[in-house]
């Protein structure tokens, strides 16, 4: 284990300089690493999907990233935004599924319903790509602020729809009614318990009377974020969308009239990122490591192609359909590029993947490859983009510099 980790820090550390170098994003990098490392090639690192290291990476610590991601949001810029933002989160994970879905049939020629779970598998766009690229992205604040929030909360959404479509294609029986239930039961329970354990924080790190923890921000930090996982998970939820709201509730104390000394906001938000530093290079070296090299080569085609759809249809046709009905978000034209242009994929898609195969559900060759695929093309095609296309549209903004 100590070995492991050793190897695992040494490559972050050499990652992270390449990146610098190359002025790559790091999670390009660090991906590499981890294929370089793993057992297609060096097989100087074994990391499997359902190994209890591994498993804990992609539940607690993406939940860390998630918490951060919602430390950063802001009720004022949301509340202009929401009804984008819950279309995008919600039916938008719908109509990519379906689309992606669609194509995934033809060209696998596989049963709609094996298709239709490829697209669900395929629909969310990742926090734990988009909360640090956008970190170092000076990207005009609606913008970022709704990209951020639709990763952290279409992951429950994408989650539900994969796993009742699973159960459906594995049964051969049951409705679609029933994933319907599931997800409004869990979008409850994940706010309720992530707006609970964010409050709880905001309180115990307040300049109140019962902020007991203001100078021990780190444990409080780690403590919640910890405990919302692991209680939204135990009473139904989504413990990654519980994070993103414990996150957001704790950042916004000011709004909720719970004042905190500005040094103790800045240590939180420093806390949180260094966290989350970590816990990302720790992800894409795991992810690059389960990418099955040596199994995609026959289907590489046929997922390049559903991966186009993907990228090319699926993810404009969402974003048109779910942010022009928002006259209230004022949205300009090239703002609505920008974020079509914002679907990387990543560790939740993975994750899914590894449960789905676990399971052992048909066409597994054709999901994982999809998905592996998936995190590679969007990677390497929309993150190092991303800054050029910014500037392009007009959406960066100034960085004050000190006097």
């Amino acid at each position: 284990m100590i070995e492991t980790l050793a190897i695992i820090l040494a490559a972050g550390l050499l990652a992270e300089a390449i990146a610098g170098a190359l002025r790559l994003p790091r999670m390009i990098v660090l991906l590499a690493a981890g294929v370089a490392l793993g057992p297609e090639a060096l097989d100087f690192l074994d990391l499997p999907l359902d190994s209890i290291g591994v498993e804990l990476l992609l539940l607690l610590g993406v939940s860390f990233i998630l918490f951060h991601g919602g430390l950063g949001l802001s009720f004022d810029v949301l509340s202009r935004v929401g009804i984008g933002l819950v279309l995008l989160a919600i039916p938008g994970v719908l109509i990519t599924a379906v689309v992606v879905g669609l194509a995934a049939t033809a060209v696998f020629g596989v049963p709609f319903e094996a298709g239709f779970l490829i697209g669900a598998v395929l629909a969310p766009t990742d926090p734990a790509i988009l909360i640090p690229l956008f970190e170092r992205l000076r990207v005009r604040e609606k913008v970022r602020q709704t990209v951020i929030a639709e990763s952290g909360l279409n992951d429950a959404v994408g989650a539900v729809l994969a796993l009742s479509v699973a159960t459906f294609v594995l049964e051969s029986e049951g409705s679609f009614a029933e994933p319907l239930t599931d997800f409004a039961t869990e979008v409850v329970v994940s706010v309720a318990i992530g707006a609970g354990f964010g409050l709880l924080l905001a309180v115990v790190l307040s300049d109140h009377r019962f902020g007991l923890w203001r100078e021990s921000s780190a444990v409080a930090l780690m403590g919640v974020v910890a405990a919302t996982y692991a209680s939204t998970d135990f009473a139904g939820g989504s413990g990654y969308m519980g994070a993103v709201i414990a996150g957001l509730i704790a950042g916004n104390a000011e709004s909720l009239r719970l004042g905190r000394a500005e040094q103790h906001e800045r240590e939180l938000h420093f806390v949180a990122e260094r966290i989350t530093d970590v816990v990302v290079l720790f992800v894409f070296i795991a992810v690059g490591a389960n990418l099955p090299l040596g199994e995609m080569a026959d289907e590489a085609l046929a997922a390049l192609a559903v991966i186009a759809v993907l990228i090319l249809v699926a993810r404009p046709l969402t974003v048109v359909a779910c942010l022009l009905p928002d006259r209230r978000g004022r949205w300009e034209w090239r703002e609505i590029g920008f974020v079509a242009w914002t679907r990387e994929t990543g560790v939740v898609p993975v994750a899914l993947a590894g449960i789905l195969f676990a399971e052992g559900v048909p066409y597994e060759n054709e999901i994982v490859t999809s998905v592996a695929f998936a995190v590679i093309v969007t990677l390497l095609l929309q993150s190092t983009t991303k800054q050029w296309l910014a500037r392009r549209f007009g959406l960066l903004e100034e960085v004050e510099r000190p006097v």
